[in-house]
């Protein structure tokens, strides 16, 4: 089987997250795609909403969609996430099978500062997904996947929320309702991170 994977805060998963997940899932010829949120992100500020809640928007944003799962190792591990430490933990687990990093280009360019890249290349394909105004990907990064993808920014995302503004063309939206029930993301304090 091969296996994407494309993890990130999700804070919260907007449409560009799906988006992102199937372009890669066709240009990889990709079978399923875990979305693994990110515990404590290393190298940004801490989430806005907590690790339940953004796994559980991760849950409703793919309800229906057979090919995706909500994978919770990042949050359920203590300390820093970092994607080697992941990609250890799915090669246990699908010891047979074949496994895909979901980037977008403007990750992918930063792939070589991570922890062990060299180990995160050998543990996985990289699928190099296009985003709106990340200039050309290098085709050596990995597997080029250039598909249009809503140009969504998560901190542009929750500053609307905070705002008031109509942000259902940017959620699926299950997500929508979700953030609107636990009123997410109102305190404008947080959500500029």
């Amino acid at each position: 089987m091969r296996i994407g994977v494309l993890g990130g805060t999700f804070d919260p998963i907007h449409l560009g997250h799906l988006a992102a997940a199937r372009a890669a899932m066709e240009c990889g010829r990709l079978d399923k795609v875990l979305l693994i949120p990110t515990g404590v992100p290393p190298h940004r500020p801490a989430t806005v909403a907590d690790a339940r809640q953004r796994i559980e928007m991760c849950r409703l944003a793919i309800e229906g969609e057979e090919r995706f799962e909500v994978w919770d190792v990042e949050v359920r591990r203590r300390g820093p996430s970092y994607t080697v430490d992941t990609l250890r933990e799915l090669r246990r687990r699908y010891p047979n099978d074949e496994l895909f990093l979901i980037l977008g280009w403007d990750a992918a360019k930063l792939l070589a500062s991570w922890r062990d890249p060299d180990e995160v290349r050998r543990l996985a394909s990289v699928v190099v997904v296009t985003r709106p105004g990340s200039g050309a990907p290098d085709a050596s990064a990995g597997i080029m996947c250039e598909r249009p993808t809503p140009d969504i920014s998560g901190s542009a995302l929750r500053r609307a929320i905070a705002a008031g503004d109509d942000v259902s063309d940017r959620l699926p939206r299950r997500v929508a309702e979700y953030i609107a029930k636990h009123r997410l993301y109102g305190d404008n304090r947080r959500v500029g991170c």
